[in-house]
């Protein structure tokens, strides 16, 4: 049987990953965890913190791939890119 992820010490690796903005090893953190439409309110969580830390971390390309099959990746990106008045705002958006 599958432990359990332990959400004290994935939350606080990645708020220390957050800190050094070192974004690498947030994204690897939380998205151990991440599960997209799971009903463990913890893994879906996980999983639209992954997304938003993609975004932030600027990996635009990955959320548009992402966003070809996943929703949250595909909402994240349009918002992302709103937010920042982006001139290619939709371009990078998968139909």
């Amino acid at each position: 049987m599958n432990e359990p992820p332990d959400w004290h010490a994935i939350d606080d690796a990645v708020r220390a990953a957050e800190l050094r903005l070192d974004w690498d090893a947030a994204i690897a953190a939380v998205s151990s965890a991440a599960g997209c439409w799971s009903p463990d309110a913890g893994k879906h969580n996980a999983h639209l913190w992954h997304m938003d830390l993609l975004a932030r971390a600027g990996r635009l390309d990955e959320l548009a791939a992402l966003g070809k099959t996943d929703v949250h990746a595909r909402r994240r990106l349009e918002r992302f890119l709103r937010e920042n008045e982006r001139e290619d705002a939709g371009a990078n958006v998968p139909e």
